[in-house]
């Protein structure tokens, strides 16, 4: 039965069936040498091409003398080459030597497959390349001159060529100025409270001392918003690194701006005075709010004047850093729980009121989801925000409670995809940060004493006093968390049956 299905089989196909991947066994003598196939289930057409390796394999240990039937061009193991379309300066090698080659099948051109076999090989120069340049630089021994020179660089898996200025190699006696310097590990914070020397405060003070308190009070007062944000510009483009960088402290960085340096691992000190700053700051405000122990048209009146410098800060500055921090200290429970200042302040401030509500606390919320691009020009931003990136990088471990609006989104994941991507852009283009900080500061004339009250010395000092400022930022923070609590309280005590705030 098995012989005569075999019989009315093959009259239905090709002379080429094969066994599919199979060794053709040795015959001997007296045994019939018809093919016989391991089931009995043929294939009715040539056996595909699966792998060139595989076609090696079949065509090698077919016995020699062997006729091919069917399609016998599949069974080729190399098809023949192809005409190139660009000229190469090395000759095609002859057919012979490339049939016989261990090339894979998508080598369609010789010269192109011999010079992938040779790796990450660099061409060599004319004369001297540029590592036996080097090389001899480093022994001790001039090399030779090839001004002019250019020299191709290629990528670490030898793919190919890159974009690279030409090197001129002959730069004589100014070629050993321009030396490498070492980036500098930073482990001491550039704030130092008691060395800070200062026109308003004495040479030690104590926390929320009154008379500095009403003092900065009187200058934050005295200013229009718009100057007040020019001041706080000022100083954040200097803490930060983008305005007054000497050559000295780039060359110390590595890098040409602090906006660059905090995306680095060794930029670890400079985020830390990021932090310290922007949370110094906030509290700062909130003191200022909280420390009006008079009459609730004042607390109204200097809510109104910190929103409107918050509205400088976003629309002429470009100062999205003190923006936030501003946000921060009104977003804190012990502000938003002043239910009569705040309702003081629809009643006699209604547009202030509206442009908080419907603007600055809309797009605080874009920001901190990474999506500032979509509503900011890069070309009006001088500072960008930078404290989703500077917790992400300094923060020892996952907590789930989070500080910061975008930590407690649904969508947490994609908006800190999105505060890595701004910086990473943010750090390729500092320079543009730069410009825009110097054109909008072009012909700002500080005041002495109003520059003083907003560096983060100063605030330091007036909070914490001169021996409390030198305590751990963790401590700090907690126990002035604990002052302004019982400030809200005193202001406007909690109802009788309210839970505690």
């Amino acid at each position: 039965m098995q012989d005569r299905r075999a019989l009315s089989l093959k009259a239905h196909q090709s002379e080429s069936y094969l066994p599919l991947g199979c060794k053709l066994p040795p015959q001997s003598p007296g045994v019939d040498t018809s093919p016989r196939p391991n089931s009995p289930v043929f294939r009715t057409g040539s056996e595909p091409t699966l792998s060139p390796a595989l076609v090696r394999r079949v065509s090698s240990d077919a016995r020699a003398g062997e006729a091919l039937r069917g399609s016998d061009s599949q069974l080729c193991p190399k098809p023949p080459p192809k005409p190139c379309k660009a000229p190469f300066l090395k000759a095609p090698a002859s057919p012979s030597t490339w049939l016989n080659s261990d090339a894979n099948y998508c080598e369609l051109n010789p010269a192109f497959a011999a010079g992938c076999d040779r790796g990450a090989r660099p061409p060599l120069c004319a004369q001297d390349s540029y590592v036996e340049l080097l090389t001899a630089k480093q022994n001790g021994v001039p090399g030779p001159r090839n001004s002019g020179t250019n020299y191709l660089i290629l990528d670490d898996d030898g793919a190919g060529p890159w974009a690279a200025p030409a090197m001129q190699m002959d730069q004589g006696p100014e070629e050993d100025e321009a030396e490498f310097v070492l980036p500098r590990l930073e482990t001491a914070s550039s704030f130092r409270p008691n060395d800070f020397e200062s026109k308003l405060l004495p040479p030690e003070n104590k926390p929320l001392e009154t008379a500095l308190l009403k003092r900065a009070k009187e200058l934050f007062t005295q200013h229009d918003p718009k100057v007040i944000a020019q001041h706080m510009l000022s100083t954040d483009c200097v803490v930060v690194r983008i305005l007054e960088v000497s050559e000295e402290m780039r060359k110390s960085m590595g890098v040409s701006s602090g906006l660059e340096l905090i995306t680095l691992p060794y930029g670890h000190q400079l985020r830390l005075d990021i932090i310290e700053r922007h949370n110094t700051m906030a509290i700062g405000i909130a003191v200022d709010i909280l420390g009006c122990t008079g009459t609730l048209e004042d607390r109204a009146a200097t809510l109104n004047r910190i929103i409107q410098v918050a509205v400088e800060l976003k629309d002429s500055m470009g100062d999205l850093y003190s923006f936030s921090a501003i946000m921060k200290a009104l977003e804190m429970p012990q502000i938003t729980r002043l239910e009569k200042t705040w309702t003081a302040l629809r009643h006699q401030y209604t547009q202030t009121a509206i442009l908080y509500e419907k603007q600055l606390k809309p797009f605080s919320k874009i920001l901190h989801e990474g999506r500032e691009s979509t509503c900011v020009p890069p070309n009006k931003i001088s500072v960008p925000l930078l404290m989703p990136l500077v917790t992400l990088m300094e923060r020892q471990a996952v907590t789930f409670e989070g500080t910061d609006m975008w930590e407690k989104n649904d969508e947490s994941c994609e908006i800190m995809l999105n505060h890595l991507a701004t910086a990473r852009l943010m750090a390729e283009t500092a320079d543009s940060y730069r410009m825009n900080a110097e054109r909008i500061l072009e012909g700002f004339q500080p005041d002495e004493e109003m520059s003083e009250i907003f560096k983060t010395e100063f605030q330091m000092r007036l909070l914490w006093g001169s021996k409390g400022a030198q305590v751990n930022q963790t401590e700090r923070y907690e126990k002035f968390s604990q002052i302004l609590t019982a400030l809200s309280r005193k202001l406007e005590p909690p109802p009788v049956k309210q839970a505690e705030l």
